[in-house]
């Protein structure tokens, strides 16, 4: 089995417990004879392995220590106007999302909003109203589909201005 040092300290903790198979452990015995830095890794974890075995146990908690521990966090927590935790919680999904996400989607927002304003600026310019002054919509005009007008016979784009006319 070939052993790198990546490997090696992947499976460090466990080999340092002895909780690898014989064949992984074997691996890494051959691997630390011939790399200085994991070994130098490898006695650093057995040192502090030893250091905390050879520590006195920690004294019992004390019984109810978690709950008064959270009943004075929960007296010293200033308290949350209802409607600002209604509305915080209505953009968490936004506060969840990566910060490349956010600005993409700010960035699409802004541009469709653009778009709106210089496709409304058109209708505007007409005194509101995109039809003709005939009356019957010219989905060509209206729409500015103009590139159909050019396509061939028994085409899809031909259907869809016969079913206008």
């Amino acid at each position: 089995m070939k052993m790198d040092c990546k490997r090696f300290v992947k499976h460090l903790h466990a080999y340092v417990d002895g909780a690898v198979t014989p064949a992984l452990h074997a691996a890494m015995e051959t691997h630390v004879a011939s790399c200085l830095a994991c070994r130098r890794e490898m006695e650093s974890l057995t040192q502090l392995g030893a250091v905390l075995r050879a520590a006195p146990p920690p004294p019992p908690i004390p019984e109810g220590f978690a709950r008064r521990v959270m009943a004075r966090a929960a007296a010293q927590k200033a308290p949350v106007p209802p409607r600002l935790v209604a509305w915080l919680s209505s953009i968490a999904w936004w506060q969840e999302m990566a910060l490349p996400t956010r600005a993409a989607a700010a960035a699409v927002l802004w541009f469709g909003l653009a778009l709106g304003a210089v496709m409304g600026w058109d209708v505007n310019r007409n005194g509101g109203n995109p039809l003709p002054p005939s009356g019957k919509p010219d989905a060509l005009a209206a729409y500015n589909l103009d590139y159909l007008g050019d396509a061939p016979a028994g085409s899809l784009a031909q259907v869809v201005l016969a079913l206008d006319r």
